[in-house]
């Protein structure tokens, strides 16, 4: 659980120079661990479609190096690694650094709200696969996020291929409220509440 605070400007800088992105590229980020329900061929099949200049930022622990050394020649596609696990400035200075996040699943796995919160709070768009229908129903709509059918790599392409043109609108700082998700500051309060009711249980307060 972060601060709920946005990166400044000066960190964006920053992160782009650390992945030695120019600031005229676009930059999409894949975060997180890579587990069996992540449809990683699908990303791989969308980015070998693309002929202009993209940066791809890898992150998690575990991950498939032996698959990410068979991607290093894709075209018009820089690719930069981060080994986990990620100490906990790391995924701060990926999302300041990235015009996007990318996610995609394989059908029916069910929703993950992390992966939107991890994109709206730092204010990322968000690119991601219609998996599940819940999550599609929350997202759509909202202009900062651009679903695709699970499974095909040709919508993403064309997606990445229009963030490349141009940036994606921003989550607004309501984003997470919107989509009826906790903020850093209402989790807190949340686990205090909650801290404070197992206390008093444990000592015969009111309610045993």
């Amino acid at each position: 659980m972060d601060d709920g605070l946005r990166p400044t400007e000066g960190e964006r800088q920053g992160g782009r120079e650390a992945f030695g992105a120019p600031a005229a590229e676009a930059v999409v980020c894949l975060v997180g661990d890579w587990w069996s329900h992540k449809d990683i061929t699908v990303v791989d099949q969308a980015l070998a479609r693309l002929s202009e200049p993209l940066h791809r930022i890898v992150t998690g622990h575990p991950r498939d190096d032996v698959v990410l050394a068979g991607r290093q020649n894709l075209p018009g596609v820089r690719l930069h690694t981060e080994p986990g696990p990620l100490s906990e400035p790391v995924p701060r200075l990926v999302h300041a650094a990235a015009d996007a996040a990318l996610a995609t699943r394989h059908p029916g796995v069910g929703e993950e709200p992390g992966l939107v919160m991890d994109t709206a709070r730092p204010g990322v768009p968000l690119i991601v696969s219609d998996h599940d229908p819940h999550l599609t129903q929350r997202l759509r709509g909202q202009p900062w996020a651009r679903i695709f059918p699970v499974g095909d790599p040709t919508s993403p392409a064309r997606v990445l291929k229009d963030l490349v043109r141009a940036p994606f609108d921003l989550p607004a700082p309501g984003a997470p409220k919107a989509l009826d998700m906790r903020g850093a500051a209402e989790q807190a309060a949340f686990l205090t509440r909650t801290a404070r009711a197992l206390n008093t249980h444990r000592k015969g307060g009111p309610g045993c």
